[in-house]
This record gives structure tokens, sequence and C-alpha cells, in this order.
């Protein structure tokens, strides 16, 4: 135990890198509308020579579904990491609602952001507590609620135990599938104004990815969502596509528009249209 202690006490004794400005800006999570603004916006990994992101420049209005498209390296996941502040942005160039996101108080940030990976973690406990992780004191019908809505209500009555089935360490016991959507019930039950799915429905068949995305994109409450997948046809239903190149943002529009252009889009699109055909 005392060795264990002793492991915990050295890792939450690094100082934090990433940390709030000198006078933050103060930004409940209840009075964000979920506008997102990027000018400018350039990265580079430290010990990298290439830029991950280059001159990235967009908007996202409240409650719009974006899906962001491209090949491995394009740079989706670093815009991902980019929003909540996981990685160390220079100021200036990410805005929440017209704030700056380096000026914003951390955890209003990340308090406003519902942010699923691909690889989530899931603990040895209850399916009900996995999805509750970050509202412990939920009811049941709150949690089904979401369940519903991650598109893993039905299997989890599949279960011998149902909500109270226990979820193996890291989840083993759940497909992974089963383990992306309980991870999406997790981040829709803390209920924050933006919502940012990184590639977390890749083991979920296409059709599933294209309803829980229809789900997320009705309602009045709508979220800001950013949709980064390699599952086009999910991709197809966003209000809005962006496809990202080296690093650049290289074409946006809806599917309808996109389609018919030539470009990236197009190809990435017919690829994906003879996959299916092959299937």
């Amino acid at each position: 135990g005392e060795v264990s202690i002793d492991r915990i006490e050295s890792i939450l004794t690094v100082p934090a890198k990433i940390k709030d400005a000198d006078h933050p800006i103060s930004l409940p999570p209840e009075q964000v509308k979920g506008q997102i603004t990027a000018r400018n916006l350039n990265y580079t990994y430290p010990g990298a020579k290439a830029q991950a992101l280059q001159n990235v420049n967009f908007q996202v209005s409240p409650g719009e579904t974006v899906a962001i498209v491209g090949s491995i390296g394009a740079g989706k996941s670093t815009l991902a990491n980019a929003l909540p502040r996981l990685l160390d942005i220079e100021p200036g160039q990410l805005f929440l609602d017209g704030n700056d996101i380096t000026q914003i108080r951390l955890q209003d940030l990340r308090g406003a952001i519902a942010y699923v990976p691909q690889d989530s973690f899931l603990f040895s406990t209850t399916i009900k507590n996995n999805i509750r992780y970050g509202d412990p004191l939920s009811e049941q019908t709150e949690v089904e609620y979401c369940a519903k809505q991650a598109q893993i209500h039905p299997e989890i009555l599949n279960f011998p135990q149902q909500y109270e089935t226990i979820v193996g360490e890291r989840g083993i016991t759940l497909s992974g599938g089963q383990r992306q959507r309980t991870a999406l019930a997790r981040a829709l039950l803390v209920d924050a104004p933006v919502l940012i799915l990184d590639d977390a429905l890749s083991s979920v068949d296409n059709q599933t990815a294209t309803d829980i995305l229809k789900n997320l994109s009705s309602g009045t409450q709508r979220k800001t969502v950013i949709f980064i997948s390699h599952q086009l046809s999910a991709a197809a239903t966003a209000d809005r596509i962006f496809v990202m190149d080296q690093g650049q943002i290289v074409q946006s529009g809806t599917h309808t528009q996109l389609v018919q252009q030539a470009g990236l889009y197009q190809s990435l699109w017919n690829q994906h249209q003879l996959e299916e055909i092959l299937q």
C-alpha cells in the first residue's frame, strides 16, 4: 500500500504544464452557448519539424454538428485535443463563445466540453456506475435516457444483471463497440454544451453510428458536436463537413456540396462506396 501511495504522490506532485492564466475568465457551463472559432490556428508538437495544424480557420455555430474527416495524420485528433486545452496552444487562436480558450478558467473550459476519445477507460464496477461516473448521484431514468441516445440500452437489458452488471477491468467483458457506446452515454450524462467525439465510434457499425449522430442532432437541447470519424456514411448526415489534409482544412461544406466537387472528399466518398459494395 505504501509503495502504491508513493507512486500516486509522485504523479500528483508533478506541476501541470497547462495552467490557468493570471486572471482567468469565469465561464459557467450553463452560460455556454457552444460557438467555436479558430483563427489561424497553428500547432507543432514539441520536437517535431512539421506543423500538425497549419492556419486552420473555421466557425462552428451553437448547436451545429460538424464532422471532421481526412486520412490518418491529417491533424483531426490534434484539433480535438486543442479545444479542451489538452495541448498547450498559443493565445489568440481558439475561441469559445468569443472568449480565448487560453484565458478561460481550465475547470470552466473542460466543464463545458465532453470529450470522448477512441479508447475510453471503463472501471471494474457496474455499467450504471460507469455511465454516471461524471455525475455519481444521477437517477436511473437519466442513466437509461443517455444509454438510449448512445444506442446501448437494448444490449444492457440483455445482460444478466442489466444495469447492475459488473464491467471487467478496462471494460474487458464488453465488445469494442459496447465500450465506446458506454463511454458516449457517460459523456452525454454530463450534459456539457460541447461534445467532441474523436473517432469514438470506430468500433460501431455504420448504421448505428449514423443513428447515434441523428439522435445528437435532434431535439431542442442541441449540443455543439464535433464528430471526428472515418465513417463517411455517418459523417454525411452532419450539418457541415470539414475535410482535413496535412494539418489544414482543405474543403468544407455539406455532404451534397462536397460530393459534387472534385477533391479529397469526393475520392474518399467513392472509396467508401466501393468498400460498401465489396462487403
